[in-house]
């Protein structure tokens, strides 16, 4: 239990000291569609392809802890699949006040818990279409 605990306090500090998230999703032909949102002591600002707004501290709280709920810091750095050319590349990274950078990207290879991942930033940010396949995943 003393585990739990520990590891609850310090992702609470990591949802903390979040000063920036960043997810793009797109195609070779298709486009990309991404969303950066930045986080300081007075503001929650975000840029949603064009589109610039600011988040209220409740829905970015909301938002992250889902984020965090999935795992996705137990993603890899990389996810290539290298035998299709073209196709679909992400990314997704956040960065924190005087913490190293958290960072995944791949190209036609996603985590397992993808399409929950993309449903948690439609959610939040319907301007983000998913484009996914019901391929098979890894994590």
């Amino acid at each position: 239990m003393a585990n739990r605990k520990l590891i609850s306090y310090i992702i609470d500090e990591l949802k903390e000291k979040i000063t920036r998230f960043y997810f793009t999703v797109g195609g070779f032909f298709g486009g990309h569609d991404r969303i950066v949102i930045f986080k300081d002591n007075t503001q929650i600002k975000y840029i949603c392809n064009e589109d610039e707004n600011t988040l209220n501290k409740e829905k970015w709280n909301e938002f992250i802890d889902k984020i965090f709920n999935e795992n996705i810091l137990n993603w890899k750095n990389k996810y290539f699949d290298n035998n299709i050319c073209d196709g679909e590349q992400w990314e997704l990274e956040m960065e924190f006040k005087d913490l190293p950078k958290f960072e995944s990207f791949g190209s036609n290879e996603y985590p397992r818990n993808w399409e929950k991942i993309l449903t948690i930033i439609y959610e939040y940010f319907p301007q983000i279409k998913p484009n996914y396949d019901d391929e098979d995943t890894e994590e």
